[in-house]
């Protein structure tokens, strides 16, 4: 297995178009979050990426969302060095970050400080493990989205999350295309894949929620027990031996 950390940077994909079918993709996964949006509670909304930002979230109450990227955004900042305090953003929606940043643990390290106690982290990604994957087979692949970057099982992403003490909600997948041709190429065989193989879905959703262990000490129920005295103290040995020679002489 690779190590997740490169020391080379990735281009971004800063739109949709940019993504093979994008726009396509872009209502599958829109479909798919408008089923979580209503379960999501708080005053702030963060999304990630530049491709998060233009991803519809009318169908969740959060009143206060805003996207954040270093190119383009409501917020100009790095991924992995985010401009909020900690704990103070209750939910966090990321559209195909992991694959294309040099430290995706970095990333979900400041992702996760930033978050609340109790807060959503909606992560969605592309599953190598799935037609997507034959894309490597084809050399000129690798100079294009989203070949170009590192794609991570969601598998593994679960076991990164469970590191943080997130409990994983649902994991699904949203598409099932191979990003080859045209839109409508090979339904049939879409179709049939969504049918029996659902777990091989091209692109993933994870919704995780973050549990925080308090640390509050807790009292002992036990108490440490007076140890029994076996030899006398000196001085009231010496008045017992005084008292019983007076009264020896008495």
């Amino acid at each position: 297995m690779r190590p997740a950390y490169s020391q080379h940077s990735f281009a971004v994909p800063d739109s949709w178009h940019a993504l093979p079918n994008g726009e396509r993709l872009k209502e599958q996964i829109a479909a798919s979050l408008n089923e979580w949006w209503p379960q999501i509670f708080g005053y702030h909304l963060l999304k990630l990426g530049p491709l998060s930002s233009d991803v519809s979230s009318q169908l969740c109450p959060v009143p206060h969302q805003f996207g954040l990227d270093p190119e383009k955004g409501q917020v100009k900042a790095q991924w992995d060095a985010l401009p909020f305090r900690s704990a103070s953003i209750d939910a966090c929606l990321t559209t195909f970050c992991l694959e294309f940043h040099r430290d995706p643990h970095g990333m979900l390290r400041e992702v996760d400080r930033v978050l609340v106690s109790g807060g959503h982290l909606l992560l969605v990604g592309f599953n190598p493990v799935s037609a997507l994957g034959l894309g490597y087979l084809w050399p000129p692949n690798r100079h294009r989205f989203p070949w170009k970057g590192r794609l991570f099982t969601p598998a593994r992403v679960q076991d990164w999350l469970s590191v943080l003490g997130y409990r994983v909600m649902a994991q699904e997948c949203l598409s099932q295309s191979a990003f080859f041709g045209a839109a409508g190429s090979f339904s049939s065989l879409q179709s049939w894949m969504t049918q029996w193989c659902p777990g091989l879905g091209s692109v993933y959703l994870i919704v995780a929620e973050k549990l925080d262990c308090p640390l509050t000490p807790a009292r002992p129920r036990w108490r440490v027990r007076r140890p029994l005295v076996v030899n006398p103290v000196p001085e009231l040995a010496g008045r017992d031996q005084t008292a019983a020679r007076e009264d020896a002489d008495r």
